[in-house]
């Protein structure tokens, strides 16, 4: 019982740091594993976003030194391999950048999406990437963020048992990791990421 309730506290304090952050710092580990960087980021123009063929719906722009390719179509963004940009403050930047360009709507289809909720979602799917196992097919999903109006607001465990039509109990998975042993790699994964 006391593994359960450290693990539970271990978690609670990971989740504020996840969401929340330490101000001016990014996570100290990469969703490999290695070390990370603080925030890079100060402005929309440090990424250079450009319309790579004219169209209006294939872009690229560039974070530290790798190139990135983002879609917009029907209303919602897509960037490929997002979950290897982990810090908060850097993912809201990319956010008003993307939204400089072609804003969202909100759930509401009224109101627009703001950076702060585009990334709370991206962050979402980057938890999702670091939790669930190698071989799950939401994983591969989940590298790739699509900010749409739909998934506005909505937790993890939401967006899993949508997408998978499976309920995500998060308990379960912790007591899993205590007993196959990886409770500490994904802990540093999901503290620390």
């Amino acid at each position: 019982m006391k593994k359960v309730l450290f693990l539970i506290i271990l978690i609670i304090i990971g989740g504020v740091i996840y969401f929340h952050g330490i101000a001016g710092f990014g996570p100290f580990f990469g969703p490999d594993g290695a070390v990370s960087h603080r925030s890079i980021l100060s402005s929309t123009d440090d990424i250079a976003l450009h319309d790579v063929d004219g169209r209006g719906t294939n872009y690229a722009f560039t974070y530290d030194g790798e190139e990135f390719r983002t879609m917009y179509s029907y209303g919602c963004w897509t960037i490929y391999d997002s979950y290897k940009i982990t810090n908060k403050h850097d993912e809201k930047i990319i956010c008003q950048a993307l939204i400089d360009e072609h804003p969202v709507y909100g759930k509401d289809m009224v109101s627009y999406r703001t950076p702060e909720d585009m990334a709370y979602e991206w962050q979402q799917h980057n938890l999702a990437y670091v939790y669930l196992p190698e071989g799950n097919a939401w994983r591969t999903h989940a590298a790739n963020v699509d900010l749409d109006p739909y998934d506005q607001g909505r937790s993890f465990e939401e967006i899993y048992e949508d997408r998978t039509g499976q309920e995500f109990d998060l308990k379960e998975k912790v007591k899993e990791s205590l007993d196959d042993g990886t409770f500490f790699d994904k802990v540093k994964r999901y503290v620390l990421n």
